[in-house]
């Protein structure tokens, strides 16, 4: 009789990879358990092929049902949900869509997918109170650093990816046509969470660079400098206007002091 940390990674292997034979003799050795378990991982899979398709709805929709079915069944042998977080299961799969050469599009697609599927679930945070925004003001921009939304990403990419997501959404016009010849050209965005609604917005290359700088914690001196120098003339008014019109920063450090806003309850 197996013990059972050894008859449970011998059902692990039957549901994953359907090694079935060392388990089913154990739960039965006449082999009437081998219909129950096929039923069991095929119920299983179906599970986590839905869960993918939650995830990345717009891939589903580029690509349609039969091949994402085949994306799904390969990413769940390689890579199987080790969280009862169902929410965390698909975070691999532009990895897993980039090892099997998948067209780069798609690759791309799902990175985008997953941002906005991370900042959907996101903690809510509270606005930025005005006196923070006073300690900015009045403070040395060299010794002022800004913190981000957990409901703020950053991502650049080497083509506009986000056209071919904006099509694929369901609130698009069904008669518009998806062009899927991207120009090859730096592409920054931002994915946020504005009343419970995920956007992705565009940004000017140079604004993408100095505010994804500001979210790792440049401080505005060095942004404000680095504008300077990438571009004469640079308004850093305007970029300060941006960032405060997505409304994406959580709080203000100022030297050794820290103001942060706590997230939402």
């Amino acid at each position: 009789m197996p013990r059972l940390c050894e008859l449970q990674q011998a059902f692990a292997e039957a549901v994953i990879e359907g090694k079935h034979s060392a388990v089913t003799s154990a739960m039965a050795a006449d082999g009437s358990a081998l219909r129950s378990l096929a039923l069991y991982r095929r119920l299983i899979r179906n599970n986590y092929a839905q869960v993918l398709k939650i995830t990345y709805p717009a891939l589903h929709r580029l690509v349609g049902a039969c091949y994402f079915g085949v994306f799904a069944r390969g990413y769940f042998k390689h890579f199987p949900s080790i969280s009862g977080d169902l929410f965390r299961y698909g975070h691999h799969l532009p990895a897993w869509l980039q090892r099997i050469e998948a067209p780069p599009l798609l690759v791309e697609l799902a990175r985008l997918e997953w941002a906005c599927h991370e900042v959907h679930q996101a903690a809510d945070s509270a606005p930025l109170a005005p006196e923070q925004l006073q300690a900015m003001v009045s403070a040395d921009p060299s010794r002022v650093t800004i913190q981000f939304h957990q409901t703020a990403r950053f991502l650049s990419f080497h083509v506009p990816v986000h056209r071919v997501w904006q099509a694929l959404q369901p609130d698009a016009s069904p008669d518009a046509a998806i062009d899927l010849q991207l120009p090859e050209e730096q592409t920054g965005l931002i994915v946020v969470r504005s009343d419970g609604k995920v956007r992705v917005i565009p940004l000017a290359w140079l604004d993408y660079r100095l505010l994804e700088a500001l979210s790792q914690g440049a401080s505005i001196a060095s942004i404000e400098r680095f504008a300077r120098e990438a571009e004469s003339g640079f308004d850093f008014t305007r970029l300060m206007t941006t960032l405060l019109n997505l409304q994406v920063m959580a709080g203000i450090s100022v030297k050794e002091g820290i103001c942060r806003t706590p997230p939402v309850s």
